[in-house]
């Protein structure tokens, strides 16, 4: 990273911690301002004590301030609009994890698959058909889906769920890889209601299948996402022939089997039924106001399975690649349990022997 990049690092993680230049020479205790300002600025060299020192009194990870930047984020989903606190975590968040994903690519630990071609789909029908198409192409028919986590990686998008208050839900980035490749990282937050949790993964899965410009979506092409997501999580086939098998069963009791089957929310399970025509608007409503409780989901005999988007949680492919890295000395162990994010603890993490440690790009 260059002068000018690191010294923009420094300033914007300084105002994120509500410091001034004065304050910040003040806590180094070896600088003073105008040392500060040319550090910012990319006149003056930042040595590599100054710059572990700066890290800790701002409060960020060394690796925030040297890594390549990302993206804007593709997508950035939540119902509490843009808190710039909420905001700043989940876009650190996603920073550092594409980051780590660029020095596993590197490494040859993960690989890029095929950059899908942006084509937000112009209808309902459409979502729909790259949704099936989607699941066909990962051994799926209308069957709900176990580990929505496994299911993204095969498609390319990696994820990480952790805290992040109450008004996130999630986002996604693209991280490119050689040409016409890359992979896309997302961040997930652990804090919503499960069922809301997994279409926050869908949707987030959605924008990369379709390969939606960063920020660039409109009102209608976000309206195509959601499409494609909950017709991924909820196909109209596998409703279907839940709805048709219990014909006895009340239109309530037959939506809380499919909401709990595919584990999606109310509000999404029931507007799904209405997209796919086996309710009606008047239903739909009239549903939608009857949330379901623990004991409804019980009565019609559907298991309850325990909540798998927990924080810390991260995808089982890339906590593979990460552990690989670090038996092949290819990553420190400081470095792997910082990759780990906590998925995997110090004690946790196996000893390893003492092969020579593998130095790639610079990248311990």
């Amino acid at each position: 990273m260059d002068a000018k990049a690191l010294g923009r690092r420094i300033a914007e993680a300084r105002v994120a911690a509500g410091m001034s230049q004065g304050q910040l020479a003040a806590a180094l205790d070896q600088v003073d301002h105008t040392t500060i300002s040319k550090m910012e600025s990319g006149t003056r060299r930042v040595s590599a004590t100054e710059m572990f020192a700066i890290a800790e009194k701002l409060d960020k990870p060394l690796q925030w301030f040297v890594m390549d930047e990302v993206p804007a984020a593709i997508s950035r989903r939540t119902d509490a609009g843009f808190d710039p606190g909420v905001t700043a975590r989940v876009d650190e968040a996603i920073e550092l994890l594409a980051d780590d994903m660029r020095s596993l690519m590197r490494k040859g630990l993960i690989s890029a698959v095929p950059r899908p071609e942006s084509a937000v789909p112009g209808c309902h029908e459409d979502a729909e058909r790259i949704a099936q198409e989607t699941r066909k192409r990962i051994g799926l028919d209308g069957e709900p889906i176990i580990d929505v986590l496994s299911v993204c990686e095969k498609l390319g998008m990696y994820v990480f769920v952790g805290d992040y208050g109450e008004s996130a839900d999630g986002a996604c980035v693209i991280v490119d890889g050689d040409g016409d490749t890359a992979v896309a990282a997302a961040v997930i937050n652990a804090e919503q209601p499960r069922g809301r949790k997994r279409v926050t993964v869908a949707h987030e899965l959605a924008h990369w299948l379709i390969g939606d410009a960063y920020d660039a979506h409109s009102s209608d092409s976000e309206t195509m996402v959601k499409s494609v997501a909950i017709h991924f999580l909820i196909p109209r086939a596998g409703a279907g022939k839940l709805w048709s098998d219990y014909p006895h069963d009340s239109p309530r009791r037959r939506a809380i089997r499919i909401a709990g089957t595919y584990r999606v929310s109310w509000t999404a399970t029931v507007n799904q039924l209405k997209n796919i025509g086996l309710i009606d608007e008047y239903d739909r409503v009239a549903l939608a106001r009857d949330v379901p409780v623990t004991s409804d989901f019980a009565a019609v005999g559907v298991p309850f399975r325990a909540d798998d988007l927990v924080a810390p949680r991260l995808s089982p492919q890339l906590a593979a690649a990460v552990v690989r890295g670090y038996e092949a000395a290819k990553l420190t162990r400081k470095r792997t349990l910082q990759m780990l994010r906590g998925s995997i603890s110090d004690a946790e993490l196996r000893t390893r022997d003492n092969s020579p440690f593998e130095v790639i790009d610079g990248d311990a």
